[in-house]
């Protein structure tokens, strides 16, 4: 008998687990931004053009954050995975939040990434202020 061992199964990974994962990831990045002063004001707004993980008050910049996880260094930094596509939908769901809150119109708005990698800690954590632009 000849077993092929080339045929190995993928394991999946289970939903709820992967949520659990992203829904740590987003408390660690909650904990994080706060410690280095900024204020969250909302977290998972949704809307049917995407959703924004963070939203904070850095002074008087407003700050739309996403938060990105990666288990797996053989797929690539965390801060990778925020595409072109992804960068748009963010600004357009932002624009949504902000129509409906008028009090931060005055507010700069930047949008800043944490990306984790490997591990959900301090270590492995990169914030990237400002990674993107309004278009």
């Amino acid at each position: 008998m000849t077993i092929n061992w080339s045929r190995r199964k993928k394991t999946k990974v289970s939903k709820d687990k992967t949520t659990d994962i992203g829904r740590a990831a987003e408390d660690f990045a909650r904990t994080f931004l706060r410690r280095q002063g900024l204020s969250i004001i909302d977290t998972n707004f949704r809307c049917n053009l995407g959703e924004i993980d963070l939203i904070a008050k850095d002074r008087n910049e407003l700050v739309f954050v996403e938060v990105r996880f990666r288990a797996m260094a053989s797929h690539g930094p965390a801060s990778e995975s925020v595409t072109v596509k992804k960068r748009l939908r963010l600004i357009r769901t932002a624009q949504i939040w902000l129509q409906a809150h008028q009090e931060y119109r005055s507010y700069y708005c930047r949008f800043d990434v944490i990306a984790i990698d490997t591990l959900i800690d301090t270590k492995h954590t990169t914030w990237e202020k400002n990674a993107f632009q309004l278009e």
